[in-house]
């Protein structure tokens, strides 16, 4: 048995990896969209999809870098999510590529 006292992140090989402080696991998240769990939103192609798919989020925001689309953070506060939507291009194409649950920043509400 191992036991994480003060906190951090734990990573599987699986592209899973678990939050925890203070010996508990306070969240965990999946990414990587061509393998592991997330594989089986590859039929999404655009953030249209993934809208239709996951609903509104509760806050919404492009990840931007020096004007260039990366992709959508989307925050769904009710189940403690933030979905991560990258984007190929300036249309929306791309993939789901990480869902994070609990204890994280923005998870919860407006900060």
């Amino acid at each position: 048995m191992m036991e994480i006292s003060d906190g951090g992140m734990v990573y599987s090989a699986d592209r899973f990896s678990y939050k925890i402080v203070g010996s508990m696991v306070v969240g965990f998240a999946l990414y990587g969209a061509e393998r592991g769990l997330l594989a089986h939103f590859g039929y999404l192609r655009s953030y249209e999809q993934f809208r239709h798919t996951f609903g509104p989020a509760d806050r919404a925001e492009e990840d931007r870098v020096y004007g260039d689309l990366l992709g959508y953070h989307s925050y769904y506060w009710h189940s403690r999510k933030h979905v991560y939507w990258s984007a190929d291009d300036e249309d929306g194409n791309g993939c789901l590529s990480s869902i994070s649950l609990g204890d994280y920043p923005g998870n919860a509400g407006p900060e």
